[in-house]
């Protein structure tokens, strides 16, 4: 790992100097943040250790062992100790998008490739950088993250933001962390997470099944149905949008419009949070101003979690032979990949 850590050096010194500022904030937080990893047993065993982080770090070490046997994701030195980081997230991801398009800013990276987002340690800091964007003309949103992967570049810990959920959340977030050390594809942020979202949905059906607990089960089919149909809502208005701005229009009139839509997005939601009797789990969503940006990272999210969903039933449930087609899908091009992917959603 110094051999590593050397070699990342190496590249920021020959970066430009406007990148200097963010590659140093970078190291430095994860610098800090793996100073504070102690072995998850040590924690455990601990005196002074808090009775729910004692509670919390064995059900992780329970969830990390089925991870490995059942769901045969890698059995690597991630999440094997604990990093008290002292905030209530560990990152704040930056998304930007032009005012009239649903395109991601692209930050490229050393060893990573480009993604649609950059993130920051500090919230002050990823704001500064939103804000600077935002009066350049882009529409921008600041995502916090309770967790992060490094796709076993360093051993990832468990961080305590991921302690304060619980357990099917803990257990979606740790399964979602480790399949992005399974399968990684280069410079394509939306099939990245949507593989990462189907595996942690699968992994969270599957960890209910191992705990015998029936009854969280079917709320969890609750709430994922829920989960579908506000992902669905913000897809649909998300597609119009994306018309909208393919089209021959005066950038005069797709402002207009772009605002209708994004209006008419608000007054969808709260008619469907009427239909589910006014559970409002998602009003959070609709605090700030909506635009392209926020939208952005739906479609990275979720856009081809059904479609890897789909891949996993047409591979009989088995995980392995779904992890090795989608291993020959990450090395075809782009276009390729989702046409492939789209194939297997429509026959399903």
């Amino acid at each position: 790992m110094r051999m590593r850590f050397i070699s990342l050096l190496f590249v920021l010194f020959l970066s430009g100097c406007a990148e200097l500022q963010y590659y140093g904030h970078a190291v430095s937080g994860q610098l800090d943040v793996l100073s504070k990893r102690r072995p998850i047993p040590e924690v455990i065993n601990d005196p002074t250790t808090k009775t729910e982080v004692v509670q919390k770090l064995k059900d992780v070490e329970r969830m990390h062992d089925f991870a490995i046997s059942d769901l045969s994701l890698p059995d690597s030195d991630s999440f094997r100790s604990y990093s008290d980081v002292g905030r209530p997230y560990v990152l704040w991801n930056v998304f930007a998008t032009p005012e009239l398009s649903l395109q991601t800013k692209q930050w490229c990276y050393p060893f990573l490739g480009c993604l649609g987002y950059r993130s920051y340690f500090e919230k002050a800091y990823a704001e500064s950088v939103a804000n600077e964007l935002a009066q350049q003309g882009w529409d921008v949103h600041v995502a916090p993250s309770p967790a992060y992967s490094t796709r076993g570049f360093f051993a990832d810990p468990i961080y305590s933001p991921m302690l304060r959920y619980d357990d099917l959340v803990l257990a979606g977030i740790l399964f979602h962390e480790l399949a992005h050390e399974k399968i990684y594809f280069k410079n394509d942020s939306e099939l990245n997470e949507s593989f990462a979202v189907a595996v942690q949905d699968e992994g969270v059906k599957r960890w209910l099944v191992h705990e015998n607990k029936p009854q969280y089960y079917s709320e969890y089919v609750i709430e994922q149905q829920r989960d579908k149909q506000f992902v669905d809502l913000l897809l649909k208005y998300r597609k119009q949008l994306e018309i909208l701005y393919e089209s021959t229009q005066s950038n005069n009139q797709k402002r207009i419009k772009k605002l209708r839509i994004l209006n008419s997005l608000r007054r969808a939601y709260y008619k469907q949070r009427a239909e589910w009797g006014g559970y409002a789990a998602y009003d959070h969503w609709f605090e700030k101003p909506l635009n392209n940006a926020r939208l952005a990272p739906v479609g990275t999210y979720q856009g081809y979690s059904s479609a890897f969903a789909a891949l996993i039933k047409k591979n009989n449930n088995d995980l392995l032979l779904f992890y090795r087609q989608v291993e020959k899908i990450s090395a075809l091009p782009n276009k390729e990949r989702r046409t492939i992917l789209q194939k297997n959603l429509n026959s399903d």
